[in-house]
């Protein structure tokens, strides 16, 4: 077996992406689509951009384009802006959409673990599930006790790990210290992030280590074009592709 992982991240409910995301997503033909935080926008219009920005129902409504399965992990903007999403949703697919918030799906063979955000709220997101009070940490030790390997594949967090040169260091978007901890600690294979949507750009640098973990962050500009990674895995390796739409 085999997988074919789309992700993108920082969306920010802006149209022009939301529509090369789709377009991208009939030329690459993955197994399934991740969205690693901030699809939704949880303050009003962004101060910068020029292109459109949908509602979170219209986001919705675009995903539908989208031929193979979609799943969500939360930024620090996904709050209350959630249950529009979901409701637009479930009226068109008549499901819950997929969420990766503490939680491991298996996409082929690969092992995929969605991380929460530490930033914003997350109690619309949890569902009535939330992690708790020591969220950033009992969860991981969990997983990984329950699926071994698997939990130590492609981890998907919005916030990228402090350390690494794919943000800004000291800045409100560099990152998450225990994230970089729990990497060094667990090796696993890749990590995507996103949430420091420039320092990629400026620096024409998508990917970094630590130790033996490559770590990509997927940088946006708001009006386009469409950065994203597609992850391919086969024979128990991963690499992934930088992809411009």
């Amino acid at each position: 077996m085999s997988a074919r992982i789309l992700v993108v991240t920082d969306l920010h409910q802006r149209a022009v992406l939301y529509s090369a995301l789709v377009r991208l997503c009939e030329q690459s033909k993955p197994d399934a689509v991740i969205l690693g935080g901030d699809f939704l926008h949880g303050t009003g219009l962004l101060p910068y951009g020029r292109t459109r920005q949908l509602t979170p129902a219209l986001c919705a409504v675009e995903l539908q384009g989208l031929s193979a399965p979609v799943f969500f992990v939360r930024g620090n903007h996904e709050d209350e802006n959630w249950f529009e999403f979901r409701d637009a949703w479930r009226a068109m697919r008549d499901r819950t959409p997929n969420r990766l918030n503490g939680d491991l799906a298996v996409i082929g063979d690969a092992g995929v673990v969605g991380f929460p955000c530490t930033m914003g709220q997350e109690t619309a997101f949890s569902e009535g599930r939330p992690l708790g009070g020591d969220h950033y940490t009992h969860w991981l030790d969990l997983l990984l006790a329950d699926y071994g390997d698997a939990a130590r594949q492609l981890w998907i967090m919005h916030e990228p790990p402090t350390g690494t040169r794919l943000s800004a260091p000291g800045s409100v978007v560099e990152g998450y210290a225990w994230w970089r901890d729990a990497i060094f600690e667990h090796q696993p294979r890749m990590v995507i992030c996103g949430h420091d949507h420039l320092t990629p750009m400026r620096n024409g640098l998508w990917r970094d280590e630590i130790g033996s973990t490559v770590v990509i962050n997927v940088g946006q500009n708001m009006d386009g074009p469409l950065h994203a990674t597609l992850v391919f895995h086969e024979n128990g390796l991963f690499h992934a592709d930088h992809l411009v739409a």
